[in-house]
């Protein structure tokens, strides 16, 4: 268990009819399925064992979420190597079936590889759809077909033009009822300093949110920015209402940015008069950014 941690991102889930947690990663080249064969609700690591799923090259994520909505988890994975995303389907005993999903309609410069991925029904057609980062900048949700085998349709939502997009979150930000998407950049420059050298249209680290166009998800979302700085990697996001006033904040880690690394917190602001939605808490950080020129 260890071992598989150490190399990538883990997830957890009850993937059988146990009513024990079992972990879902990524190990060397093919997502791994840990199943606790412990008797007992303690946690006994020494008495997980690995059932092998598939083989990638260089996976990047894998992550449990019951994508055909039968009652069970599946597992959602990327490959960053092959530049693409696959499912296993819970066939349940501990069986599982392969999907590759092959998506059409992406930006011909996109590269598609699950390193980030949240999971909702766009376009309210009963089944899930994936909202997914695509290499370099961009934000795609991809429209799961009738059959599972079938060519998944790319839709874009938005892009960081020049900054990299590696994360997405989905919540009801502004409160009318639907999903919309929280992003944050990785800065490509310097950790430990802001570098003079580090210009305007050079990928740095960005927050910011797509509004939902609601009835018309396939149209491009509207992109509000909140902060671009020179340093600041934003890979995690979680969506909570901290100080209880009735609004969604958001909780986040931060890295390539020392001393600033860590966990965050974004406290949005609603007021009837214009102001920033969401205010900076800390008086010394990297340097703020304007956006670059192809913004």
């Amino acid at each position: 268990m260890s071992e598989c941690c150490e190399t990538g991102k883990t997830s957890q889930g009850k993937a059988n009819a146990t009513g024990k947690f079992n972990s879902i990663a990524r190990h060397n080249q093919r997502p791994c399925f840990f199943v606790n064969a412990a008797t007992t609700n303690q946690a006994i690591f020494s008495a997980f064992f690995n059932s092998l799923l598939g083989k990638v090259l260089v996976p990047i994520n894998s992550e449990p979420v019951d994508l055909d909505r039968d009652g069970d988890l599946d597992v959602v994975a990327g490959s960053r190597a092959e530049t693409r995303i696959l499912w296993f389907e819970n066939l349940g005993d501990m069986q599982f079936a392969r999907h590759d999903i092959e998506v059409s309609g992406l930006p011909s410069d996109a590269r598609l590889t699950g390193f980030n991925m949240d999971y909702a029904d766009i376009d309210s057609d009963g089944r899930l759809d994936i909202i997914a980062t695509a290499w370099p900048g961009y934000l795609v949700w991809l429209r799961q077909p009738v059959e599972p085998d079938s060519v998944w349709q790319s839709h874009k939502i938005g892009a960081f033009d020049a900054d990299q997009l590696v994360s997405v979150r989905l919540a009801d930000i502004d409160g009318d009822g639907d999903l919309d998407a929280f992003a944050g950049g990785y800065s490509r420059g310097p950790r430990d300093n802001d570098g003079a050298d580090i210009g305007v249209d050079d990928p740095l680290g960005r927050i910011a949110w797509f509004e939902n166009p609601g009835i018309a998800p396939h149209e491009q979302w509207i992109r509000h920015d909140i902060s671009r700085r020179k340093r600041g990697m934003y890979d995690k996001w979680l969506a909570r209402d901290l100080d209880s006033d009735g609004d969604l904040d958001m909780v986040g880690t931060r890295g390539n940015s020392f001393p600033f690394d860590g966990v965050i917190w974004i406290e949005q602001v609603r007021t009837n008069d214009a102001q920033a939605v969401f205010k900076q808490a800390r008086d010394v950080d990297s340097a703020q950014m304007p956006l670059p020129s192809n913004h």
